[in-house]
């Protein structure tokens, strides 16, 4: 620290004004100390000022009782609304077990037409062979009466269509 009073003043009181000069110099830091740390009144007003923009902010930005009550009337629908949802849906199992299901079904109905289609082969086989037969009696008796061709809708070899 240096002294800030005259160097001519020694003697006696030389150690009473040292403590002096040194208490005051303290004193005088401490004052630049507290003085850079308070605030000013304008300091005050600025931050008072600056304080209520930010409340008027936060009540803009603020949800009423109100509000808050709709929004939870609303979420409550939707929560309601989503449990009847999670009700009508199938689950994972009830689609597997559906798909086996209908895998079976289909497996059915495929043997089922293959069975038919084997018997109606069959059937149509025997049809076209008996078919055969029926025209071959029939010519053996039309064979020397040719005009009875006429009456199954053939024209005789003589006919003319047009």
């Amino acid at each position: 620290m240096i002294p800030c009073y005259d160097a001519a003043m020694t003697g006696e009181n030389d150690n009473l004004f040292n403590f002096i000069a040194t208490t005051v110099e303290t004193l005088r830091q401490r004052l630049q100390v507290i003085s850079e740390q308070m605030a000013t009144k304008v300091d005050i007003a600025n931050l008072r000022d600056e304080l209520r923009g930010e409340m008027t902010t936060m009540r803009d930005e603020m949800a009423t009782n109100s509000e808050v009550a709709a929004v939870r009337s609303e979420m409550a629908t939707m929560r309601s609304e989503m449990a009847t949802m999670r009700s009508e849906m199938a689950t994972k199992n009830d689609v597997e077990r559906l798909e086996t299901t209908m895998h079976g079904e289909f497996e059915q109905v495929h043997i089922r037409f293959n069975s038919l289609d084997r018997r109606v082969d069959t059937r149509m086989g025997q049809i076209e062979t008996d078919v055969s037969r029926l025209r071959s009696v029939l010519y053996l008796l039309v064979k020397d009466k040719p005009d009875m061709l006429r009456l199954l809708g053939q024209p005789t070899a003589g006919d003319n269509p047009c």
